[in-house]
């Protein structure tokens, strides 16, 4: 025996033992790429395609020497181009030159051109060897070695190397199916007993204990950080485990998508119970309003506060629920419903209302009002207060109605009377440059006199700025020492922002 075969054999042996000791299919594809270049040289691509069963195409399973985004693009019919051949034929194919490569491609798609192409960078390959990945007489799919950089085309014995190594990758990666299988159907047997026994928690600890990552069910999160639960054509959720999804392995997403199917039928039900609940909370809050205090007489012996959580209600009552359990962490005695399209709250304390509202607006782009605290005879005042405290234009996530202000007399002014007023006192200075009404703005925030504020917040010289409010009450005609002049200035300004989305 030459050196050479016995150093063959060697690395054969090894990468036997090597795709037989693989845990997932990309391990095994990857070693096989790596070792095809011991036993075949001047390999410039090799790519391996798999068949996949759903939708009964073959696509990239890995490859090297190739651009793979492009070429995980790529759908082969059976039959189609060189790949699909060898796969409905289960034989070997071996091309010497670049106008056989063509011959037996010319029937791919347009489209699976176009990406193919791409993904050999526009490359001619002048010779290419295409083997069936065969395991107990199933293909798997096939196994390519393309050349471009050598006019020498692969020998016969080539073809025979790469069926042998095709051959081995196949079988292991049937044995890591038939296994991925066992574990998929212990795992439903698992879970399903785990619903049984225990309800939702319980699955979702099992599941933590089967994919080795904590999950939990989210109301709202982005499509590819979760495994969706619905349930007839309904989303109920979603199931989102802690690792990111593109890290599990192929078992572990089967096993989360099953997950999601059984826990749709019982999140179903619970959601039914407490959309009902729900609604007999919003029937006693209407009640509420009209005077029947009975159904919150725990609330009827001090002084209650109302806020409301403005940024609309969703229909997705999985969101409704997980907003309430929220607010519940925070008031737990507090009276949760919804009306009018708006999350409803109340509550005989305020104590940690400003954290409630911080984490509401960053986790679910909602304001609090908050109404002053009165008798439970006045709840219809508290939610008119709280009402407009959440609907005033604000980037806080609280919003006191104490602290409005004269706004809290805007909704009492009809549109046109509000921009009468504007042009009225305030007109002259918007037709000027824009740095005029932002002067306005801080001076309004920091106080008129506050002059040396003003300009460090402006970034200008103060000398500066007394040259911008002489401009302001030349063209205005007022004095900001007329305390008449002033107020209405600033009634107009409020006014002017009000009706604005975005503020000077």
């Amino acid at each position: 025996m030459k050196v050479g075969q016995a150093n063959d054999i060697t690395v054969f042996v090894q990468f036997n033992q090597l795709v037989a000791e693989a845990s997932d299919e990309q391990s095994i594809l990857r070693l096989l790429l790596d070792t095809v270049d011991a036993f075949i040289p001047h390999v410039d691509m090799a790519i391996v395609y798999l068949y996949d069963e759903n939708q009964k195409v073959l696509r990239l399973g890995a490859g090297t020497g190739v651009s793979v985004q492009s070429l995980r693009q790529l759908a082969f019919k059976p039959g189609e181009s060189l790949t699909g051949k060898v796969f409905l034929s289960k034989k070997p194919y071996l091309c010497l030159g670049k106008h056989d490569v063509k011959r037996k491609m010319a029937n791919i798609s347009p489209e699976n051109w176009k990406w193919f192409r791409e993904g050999t960078y526009k490359l001619d390959v002048t010779s290419s060897i295409n083997v069936p990945f065969l395991s107990n007489g199933r293909c798997l799919g096939t196994f390519t070695l393309n050349r471009y950089s050598s006019s020498i085309p692969f020998h016969k014995k080539d073809v025979a190397i790469a069926l042998g190594l095709a051959h081995q990758a196949a079988l292991a990666i049937e044995n890591v199916r038939l296994h991925q299988a066992l574990a998929y159907s212990d795992a439903k047997e698992t879970l399903a007993q785990s619903l049984h026994d225990g309800g939702l928690e319980h699955v979702l600890t099992r599941l933590e204990q089967l994919v080795h990552t904590p999950c939990t069910i989210e109301a709202s999160v982005k499509e590819d950080e979760a495994i969706p639960i619905i349930r007839k054509r309904k989303r109920l959720g979603y199931l989102r485990p802690r690792q990111p999804l593109a890290t599990l392995s192929v078992v572990d997403r089967n096993i989360l998508e099953f997950a999601a199917l059984m826990l749709a039928s019982e999140l179903e039900k619970q959601y039914d119970d407490y959309e009902q609940g729900l609604h007999r909370r919003n029937c006693a809050f209407q009640d509420l309003l009209n005077g029947d205090y009975r159904s919150v007489e725990s609330l009827s012996r001090a002084p209650i506060y109302c806020f409301v959580l403005a940024g609309g209600v969703s229909d997705n009552i999985a969101l409704t629920r997980q907003i309430e359990t929220t607010v519940q962490a925070y008031f737990p005695n507090g009276h949760f419903s919804v009306y009018e399209g708006r999350y409803v709250v109340l509550a005989s304390s305020c104590a940690y209302i400003d954290q409630l509202a911080t984490y509401l607006q960053r986790h679910y782009h909602l304001v609090v009002g908050l109404s002053r605290p009165r008798m439970i005879a006045d709840v219809a005042s508290s939610y008119r207060e709280a009402v407009l405290a959440a609907e005033m234009k604000s980037d806080a996530p609280l919003v006191r109605y104490q602290t409005l202000g004269c706004r809290r007399l805007w909704p009492s002014l009809d549109e046109q009377t509000k921009r009468d007023f504007v042009i009225d006192y305030l007109q002259p200075l918007l037709d000027l440059e824009p740095d005029y009404i932002a002067t306005l703005a801080a001076l309004i925030e920091n106080g008129r006199g506050a002059r040396q504020q003003t300009a460090k917040q402006l970034h200008i010289h103060v000398n500066t700025l007394y040259q911008r409010v002489k401009r302001i009450e030349q063209v205005l005609d007022i004095s900001f020492q007329n305390e008449r002049q002033w107020l209405q200035l600033m009634i107009a300004y409020e006014l002017y922002v009000d009706g604005h989305t975005e503020t000077p």
